[in-house]
């Protein structure tokens, strides 16, 4: 018999997320622009149109409300771009690296920490993160100014190093829980942040993917320490929660005499 799947557990905030960064991306690329329109376009000159179109390069019309960059916001006082920059990407190779490294570190960072958290955590991590990288990059490559302000700021990247690094904090704290990780996630996360930080963009995603992690794993720690110092709740390690969990019917049997 043919086991019947179980919807609801598809329902995560990471999975719904994941559908709308696609969503947003499509729509990035392939909403029409409106005549006469002169904001920021994502198209490449020196590509063909074809591959303009299939690498994701055309359109760009939400990125020109939405994304980071003093290109589309030479003033800098928007700041909801600091959040909305984290559902647009800046192509499709871009958008399937986060998509994997979304899926594999975002479902065990809800297993974890629970959904309303992995959110919390996503969102606050990619926004305090997106205020730190832009200057403190200039500030160790002056000479990149000029190719910053020319170019947007878009990506979940932030986010997902900020639950990496909330997740490696809850691994300190309960080693023994490494053993529960499953090989693909443990790999996937290697490949995802060794690739994406130091071979394929090294430079300023460099910097913004270290601040994102350090940023996840100094809120991760906070979040589990007085949990740890307690010796109580989810967070506390695995072989004290089954020695409270053993002790429990025995207190319960002696109140109850």
């Amino acid at each position: 018999m043919k086991k019947k799947v179980d919807f609801k557990k598809l329902i995560t905030f990471t999975n719904v997320l994941s559908i709308i960064l696609i969503i947003m991306y499509l729509l990035d690329c392939y909403l029409p622009l409106p005549e006469g329109y002169t904001g920021y376009t994502s198209w490449i000159s020196d590509s063909s149109s074809v591959l303009n179109y299939i690498f994701g390069s055309c359109g760009g019309l939400l990125s020109n409300y939405l994304a980071m960059g003093a290109i589309v916001d030479p003033s800098g006082t928007q700041i909801y771009r600091h959040f909305t920059q984290m559902l647009l990407h800046g192509g499709i190779l871009h958008l399937i690296a986060n998509l994997v490294g979304l899926y594999f570190i975002g479902n065990y960072t809800e297993k974890r920490f629970g959904w309303w958290m992995t959110a919390v955590l996503f969102f606050f991590v990619g926004f305090i993160e997106s205020f730190i990288t832009d200057p403190l990059y200039l500030a160790m490559a002056p000479d990149k100014a000029d190719n910053i302000a020319s170019t947007i700021s878009v990506g979940a990247s932030g986010g997902v190093y900020g639950l990496m690094g909330a997740c490696l904090a809850a691994i300190f704290f309960d080693l023994k829980s490494f053993k529960q990780i499953g090989k693909p996630t443990i790999m996937v996360s290697a490949i995802y942040g060794v690739l994406t930080t130091y071979v394929v963009s090294f430079g300023w995603t460099t910097v913004c993917h270290n601040v994102a992690l350090i940023l996840g794993l100094i809120i991760g720690a906070a979040i589990i320490l007085p949990f740890f110092l307690l010796k109580k709740g989810k967070f506390a390690p695995a072989m004290q929660l089954s020695e409270q969990s053993e002790a429990d019917p025995q207190d319960e049997k002696n109140n109850n005499l």
